[in-house]
């Protein structure tokens, strides 16, 4: 059984406010952000292989002195690609990347670094059972919809079967290549993998992640990851 990952880097980054360049090689517990996926990818044993959709040739030369640095038995083939004006064209153009269709692909931002090897390993076992799954959080919060403009005519939005979509999501490749070629044609714009799939009818499972998997989206999210980075160390 083939696998094969898309490591995603090429985010805009403009919600953090011009305070760090380029997120994905920022340094956080002295690794750059990038490495911490990447490592947990490879020494997984889980890829064939990982195509990594980067912005432009400056970053590329960036991430690959990061991979220069990470080695592991049996490392995964590595391919390169551009990504696109959208996230949706990004995944797009990594599926178009691998040298050899694997049978189930796992897409990840790797904006969210505190993965591990553990979640990915669940996410195969639960993937293989049901088709497709996807590392989601129960929305615990109040929620609110604000309808008018300020002050706030406020509604409330029940809690029930509200979850937080993170990343790793994986899915058989043939289905999600064809869940995105539906998407393309019909004009559909999508942020998110599992949005995707849904258009093709088919269920998707829920992997309820046991542990905090935050983006980093915002200045305020450094010192959370930071925390979260150095406990597992």
């Amino acid at each position: 059984m083939s696998n094969g990952g898309i490591l995603l880097t090429g985010g805009s980054g403009q919600r953090m406010r011009g305070q760090v360049e380029d997120k994905i090689l920022y340094t956080l517990n002295g690794k750059p952000v990038f490495q911490y996926s990447v490592e947990v990818f490879c020494e997984s044993g889980l890829f064939n292989e990982m195509v990594i959709v980067h912005r432009d040739k400056n970053q590329r030369r960036a991430l690959e002195t990061i991979l220069s640095k990470v080695d592991f038995p049996d490392m995964p083939r590595i391919s390169w690609v551009i990504g696109g004006n959208e996230r949706m064209d990004s995944v797009h153009h990594g599926f178009n990347a691998f040298q050899e269709y694997p049978e189930f692909v796992f897409i990840h931002d790797c904006a969210r670094p505190a993965i591990s090897i553990k979640l990915l390993n669940e996410l195969f076992f639960d993937a293989r059972k049901h088709g497709a799954s996807c590392a989601a959080h129960r929305i615990v919060d109040t929620i609110k919809r604000a309808t008018g403009e300020a002050p706030f005519s406020l509604e409330e939005v029940s809690r029930n079967g509200l979850w937080g979509m993170e990343t790793p999501q994986v899915f058989r490749f043939s289905e999600i290549n064809e869940a995105y070629k539906l998407a393309m044609s019909q004009g559909i714009h999508i942020t998110d993998d599992a949005s995707a799939f849904g258009l093709t009818g088919k269920k998707i499972s829920l992997l309820e992640n046991a542990k905090p998997n935050p983006k980093l989206t915002t200045p305020a999210d450094i010192d959370w990851l930071a925390f979260l980075l150095g406990r597992e160390n």
